[in-house]
């Protein structure tokens, strides 16, 4: 599956998967969330993988969630 928000990589029985969006410092909106969710839920599903690294691009690991689209849902 091709993400926006997110990098997956397995190399071996390790999958990656890497917050992409460092220009907001990594912040949730609504498509990252989908993306998280459904990355994970194929990543249960296999048998070859046994672990998975959670990481980011950029200088923050989160910033949490982001304000504009947080801005956008209040209105």
């Amino acid at each position: 599956m091709q993400y926006e928000t997110l990098i997956l990589t397995i190399a071996g029985q390790v999958a990656t998967v890497t917050l992409n969006r460092p220009d907001v410092r990594n912040a949730f909106n609504e498509t990252m969330i989908a993306e998280v969710t459904a990355a994970f839920q194929a990543l249960d599903e296999r048998d070859d993988v046994r672990a998975v690294v959670l990481t980011a691009n950029g200088k923050a690991f989160c910033a949490g969630a982001d304000l504009n689209w947080m801005k956008k849902m209040a209105g």
